[in-house]
């Protein structure tokens, strides 16, 4: 994630506005001044926006890991498998539900739960397990990065 591009645009909009106030030097050293010392706290916003897009990732992905690390200053977002698999207890299988589908979706389905190795009852079963357990054990990525 490259964050510098974005303080590099906010610096360009600070500059812009300083060009409008014309040819005085006191107030175009002062701007420069006032540039350099929000650079830090842009980079900072910069990596605060990365830890919540990691969080919000890590909520979407139940059976996955998200988290930020630095790079050479650089906030990395990393998706790895959370170890969890997700497991169905067949003994409590007693309720059904009929679902109306499109064509379209259940060919999709159908899709994924070849490519996963299940059948579609199995694969729809895992999915709806791993986003109901997404919101029973309210895992999320919390924490400051400093650096």
């Amino acid at each position: 994630m490259d964050i510098s591009a974005v303080v590099v645009e906010v610096e360009d909009a600070l500059t812009g506005q300083l060009q409008l106030v014309g040819d005085d030097p006191a107030v175009v050293r002062a701007g420069e001044v006032m540039i350099g010392a929000l650079r830090p706290a842009i980079e900072r916003a910069a990596l605060r926006l990365a830890e919540q897009a990691a969080e919000e990732v890590d909520a979407q992905l139940p059976d996955k890991a998200v988290t930020v690390r630095l790079q050479e200053g650089t906030p990395i977002l990393t998706v790895e498998d959370s170890g969890t698999p997700i497991t169905i207890g067949t003994d409590e299988l007693e309720a059904r539900i009929t679902l109306r589908l499109s064509n379209k979706l259940k060919g999709v389905l159908e899709e994924m739960a070849g490519e996963s190795g299940d059948s579609v009852n199995s694969y729809v079963l895992k999915t709806l397990t791993s986003k109901t357990r997404d919101r029973t054990t309210g895992r999320r990525f919390s924490g400051t990065i400093e650096t």
